[in-house]
């Protein structure tokens, strides 16, 4: 190989070097973002436990509930409900998948 042929190619290393680094960073700004949602929404799985399992909790949540007219909740309750059946229907399909992208699953 010539002296061009191997420029060329430590060029052509360079770049892919390049690209892949700035593809790791995007990776990891996602991840970071995911992980911050996940956090969250991981936190309100533990405050609904937490209300779930303390009777008080759940009183006072409903008198607040009582309070607020129940027009402007409407539109959170049908967003919710639409949410959990988007939920139910997908979480099958992705367990699905997932089972069958492990290594070793024929």
């Amino acid at each position: 190989m010539t002296f061009s042929g191997f420029a060329l190619l430590a060029r052509r290393r360079a770049e892919l070097i390049a690209r892949s680094t700035a593809q790791r960073d995007a990776l990891s700004a996602q991840c970071q973002s995911l992980g911050h949602m996940m956090s969250t929404l991981d936190q309100g799985f533990t405050l609904l436990q937490r209300i779930r399992n303390n009777p008080l909790m759940m009183a006072g949540l409903l008198v607040g509930l009582a309070i607020i007219k129940p027009r402007r909740l409407l539109p959170l309750l049908r967003t919710g409900l639409v949410a959990w059946q988007a939920l139910r229907t997908v979480t099958p399909l992705l367990h699905g998948w997932l089972a069958r992208k492990k290594p070793g699953a024929q």
